[in-house]
């Protein structure tokens, strides 16, 4: 009798609360964030000469402030997702402000197997973490912090799924619209025009003999079409392959001409990215990618811009409009056409708990310049994360990392969770 007691009383200690598993009719996260942050310029290189022209100025104060605020709205078979972001930035060049909608869309569960999406949505198609060839709804990651939420397209989106017994063990087929106008995603591809494109594309997806594999096809519109594949495959419990190619046609890219002047070039290229996972026994996570950008500038023809650059300081070669749009399209992020990645955190070392190091190296293999990111993270504050990171860029004269306007950077970022 006392046995059965027993285990009576740890029936009702552990009794199955079904409503405690269900998803909430309506649910919210969001945080706010400041992130104070000091430069150390280079004097000698054509970003400072793009951002600071005629000024004489060794360091840079920067102070951001954001929040975000995320939720979902459930009835039944439909949802409705939402993600507002606003930012306030004070820097030399003054104070400005920012406020957007990165996502907010409906969805309709029709059945299990099958739903249908609207509105504005941050896609996450590619296996890539610092890049990714085949995200071709997507606007591109941030390599030096590419876990950051990004602002989504309006689109339209239709999936169906279907699971099997036997080496195809799941297959998915994913369609989407992303309609542009004059005013409706107007910086999705090329510059703002009158004429409406539907840009539709198509994903499916299937996990064959326990490998991810994605084929992705984009059609011509606003950008030129594109076609791609991606997989993912666990090599074991702690090691994860992937890898990306792309191959993107009648793509437009600006290049300098005779006298300055931007000329476009139609064109098509590959892009391809090769990339693992490593998870060690002590909890070290180990991401290594490479990188190559077909649609990127050779290390000549950086060199070149940049040369040009830095005589802008006393012939103003650089003062047209048209130049200065040359200079938008040079010192993009990863502008250049082969790049590394690798990234080496460690949870709790030493048994310092809610505490997590980390150090990230983001290299230009063409030209050997580099961009070196070691933080510390810590969360051991109820809804707080504390962040503070040092960003070296380093490479010689004509280089990318070079010619970066920062040197060093020293940045805090304190989020509050709410």
């Amino acid at each position: 009798m006392a046995a059965l007691a027993a285990v009576s009383g740890v029936r009702a200690d552990n009794s199955f609360d079904v409503s405690a598993y269900e998803k909430k009719a309506f649910e919210w996260t969001g945080f706010i964030e400041a992130r104070p942050e000091r430069q150390w310029l280079r004097h000698d290189s054509a970003g400072y000469v793009l951002q600071y022209p005629g000024e004489a100025r060794r360091t840079a104060d920067r102070l951001v402030e954001s929040a975000e605020v995320s939720g979902v709205l459930r009835h039944r078979s439909l949802s409705f997702n939402f993600t507002g972001h606003a930012s306030w930035t004070d820097e030399p060049g003054g104070s400005d402000h920012d406020s957007r909608m990165y996502e907010a869309y409906g969805g309709w569960q029709i059945n299990p197997g099958t739903n249908v999406e609207i509105g504005k949505r941050a896609l996450r198609w590619g296996k890539g973490y610092a890049w990714s060839p085949v995200a071709f709804l997507e606007r591109a990651k941030d390599p030096a912090d590419p876990e950051l939420a990004r602002e989504g397209f309006v689109v339209a989106t239709g999936a169906w799924v279907r699971s099997f017994d036997g080496p195809l063990q799941t297959l998915s087929l994913t369609a989407a619209v992303v309609p542009t106008t004059s005013n409706l995603n107007t910086d999705f591809g090329g510059g703002a025009t009158s004429a409406g494109n539907t840009n539709p594309a198509l994903k499916l997806y299937g996990l064959v003999y326990d490998t991810d594999i994605d084929l992705i096809w984009s059609a011509g519109g606003r950008r030129g079409p594109r076609f791609g594949l991606d997989f993912s495959r666990n090599l074991g419990s702690q090691l994860e392959v992937h890898g990306e190619w792309a191959r993107i046609s009648d793509a437009s890219r600006a290049v300098l001409a005779t006298g300055n002047a931007l000329q476009t070039q139609t064109r098509t290229y590959d892009s391809a990215l090769i990339g693992l996972r490593y998870l060690t026994k002590r909890d070290t996570t180990i991401i290594f990618e490479l990188y190559r950008n077909g649609g990127g500038y050779t290390t000549d023809e950086l060199s070149v811009f940049y040369d040009l650059a830095r005589a802008s300081a006393t012939n103003q070669a650089l003062s047209q409009p048209v130049s200065r749009a040359a200079a938008q399209c040079y010192t993009r992020p990863n502008a250049a056409q082969r790049y590394a990645y690798l990234r080496v955190s460690q949870k709790e070392p030493f048994d310092i708990l809610d505490f997590t190091p980390s150090v990230s190296l983001i290299a230009n293999t063409g030209d050997h310049s580099w961009s070196l990111i070691p933080e510390v993270l810590y969360t051991g504050i109820k809804n707080v994360e504390l962040r503070a990171r040092l960003a070296l860029n380093r490479g010689g004269a004509g280089t990318e990392y070079g010619e970066r306007v920062v040197r060093s950077r020293v940045e805090l970022r304190a989020r509050f969770y709410f």
